[in-house]
């Protein structure tokens, strides 16, 4: 297996919403595009749920992660302290899905 990922969806009075729980490549398949495509498949999957956002959370360490995020057009939204862990914050990022 090259990676894996998991949405949460939640059906709110107005709208699905979607919430990616989880995007995990490893270590040897990673910089091959796995995650790219990965994330792709969660968009496409989420409009096709009728969801007009999909949002994240993700440690303000993981550079990689941000990048892929920044560069696939999410914006950050927030942080939240001591999210994973004391002393590990993480930041809240969203995307509209058209």
């Amino acid at each position: 297996m090259a990676g894996f990922a998991i949405v949460y969806w939640a059906q709110a009075p107005d709208q699905p919403l979607a919430y990616i729980q989880t995007l995990e490549v490893a270590p040897a398949h990673r910089n091959r595009g796995v995650a790219r495509e990965l994330l792709r498949r969660l968009e496409e999957s989420a409009g096709a749920a009728g969801a007009h956002v999909i949002w994240l959370h993700v440690s303000e360490a993981n550079t990689p992660a941000l990048r892929l995020y920044e560069a696939h057009g999410y914006s950050k939204q927030g942080r939240e302290y001591n999210y994973y862990a004391r002393g590990i914050s993480a930041l809240l990022y969203a995307k509209a899905i058209d």
